[in-house]
């Protein structure tokens, strides 16, 4: 029964792959199908303000808000094939995204949107030595049919050329990052996006974002929150909350911290830049999330106990020599971060974010991304 279930599903997609392309049609995949958001959120919510008359699909693995505008469709659903098969562009965030028993047709436009571009790993074919053979041929089978890459800055479109195995007629399109758009919309948006939180106006908002490891160690997690938050508390004579947010790869894993009304977790919150906006600082260890904190000048502090493990190649991904250049202070354990904290300098911390951004980061991000990529689509549909 199921051999004969599985090729009737196989006719049903042969049959759906022939259907035609509908010009106005544009699929999104964010995370392999994991929520509303992301870059890929930000470019169709630019397309609803347009007010375009597109055909707006989402694929997702489990329920969840998506604007009304925008049709919801399970990601391993024949729907979904159908959906892809009549699309004119997909839009997806990273490799591997789309559905893998689907197979892009010619004439159809894949945009490449990725998911960070402030690049202190190396990554795809940097490390393809460390990367699971199944990952690179995946990734390899990506690239080859993608038409074009968002660039965030100058530095990421060299790697993107040097390391995603991308074919010569792709673009790298230098627009900035969709998500980025909301760090300039100003404090109004702010202190909707607080209160959607759950969060006061007054309250102050510590983020702590590490990253994932290779070596797959949870020790390296172990700041006692209750006693920084108190600190912040002494410091600033005000109300400080934690909300403790995990990478995708390891947020099965939130449970390993306790969580009470002023220690939160995060790691479900829907948009990570909604809560880079109301957060006040950032301690993170290797994550490109300190990327969106530099735009907004706001204060990280990195606490990286595992350095020497980390920076190893053989043990993983490694670091750039640009990550021992950022202009944040370096904690390896729970006495150094509360030092630094305390020692924080605000106009001396302003100064190193001026020479780091000139000599090292130069973004092209000013609010108007998602507005770049979409007359960019604009031209590729033929709505110009």
């Amino acid at each position: 029964m199921g051999r004969v279930k599985s090729i009737l599903k196989s006719w049903v997609r042969c049959c759906l792959y022939r259907f035609p392309i509908q010009k106005d049609k544009i699929v999104f995949i964010n995370y392999d199908g994991k929520g509303y958001g992301d870059n890929p959120k930000y470019i169709a919510e630019e397309l609803l303000q347009q007010n375009l008359s597109c055909k707006l699909v989402w694929l997702i693995k489990e329920d969840c808000y998506v604007p009304g505008q925008i049709k919801k469709v399970y990601y391993y659903s024949l729907s979904a094939y159908k959906e892809l098969s009549t699309a004119s562009v997909i839009i997806s965030n990273c490799k591997n995204n789309i559905p893998y028993y689907y197979k892009k047709k010619e004439n159809q436009y894949y945009l490449q949107t990725w998911h960070g571009d402030f690049a202190l790993k190396y990554i795809e074919k940097e490390v393809e030595d460390i990367l699971s053979k199944g990952y690179v041929q995946a990734s390899k089978a990506d690239s080859s049919v993608t038409d074009a890459v968002l660039s965030g800055n100058k530095q990421f479109s060299q790697i993107l050329k040097d390391s995603f195995w991308l074919p010569k007629q792709c673009e790298i399109l230098e627009f900035g990052v969709p998500r980025n758009d909301v760090y300039f919309k100003g404090d109004e948006i702010k202190n909707i996006i607080k209160q959607k939180y759950g969060f006061s106006g007054e309250d102050k908002i510590l983020l702590y974002a590490p990253t994932f490891r290779d070596y797959d160690v949870t020790s390296c997690y172990n700041i006692d929150f209750e006693r920084l938050r108190n600190l912040l508390c002494q410091l600033s004579n005000e109300n400080w909350k934690v909300v403790i947010r995990l990478h995708p790869n390891i947020s099965s894993k939130s449970g390993m911290f306790c969580y009470d009304k002023n220690i939160q977790n995060g790691s479900d919150f829907a948009d990570q830049q909604e809560l880079c906006l109301i957060s006040d600082c950032l301690i993170t260890d290797y994550s490109s999330i300190m990327g969106d904190f530099l735009l907004m000048r706001k204060p990280v502090f990195l606490y990286a106990p595992d350095l020497e493990q980390y920076s190893d190649k053989t043990k993983g991904r490694g670091l750039r020599e640009m990550y021992f250049q950022l202009p944040f202070s370096m904690s390896r354990n729970q006495i150094e971060l509360e030092w630094n904290i305390s020692q924080f300098d605000k106009v001396e911390y302003s100064a190193r974010l001026d020479a780091f951004m000139q000599d090292y980061y130069c973004s092209f991000d000013d609010g108007h991304a998602s507005e770049r990529v979409v007359n960019h689509l604009k031209e590729v549909i033929g709505f110009a």
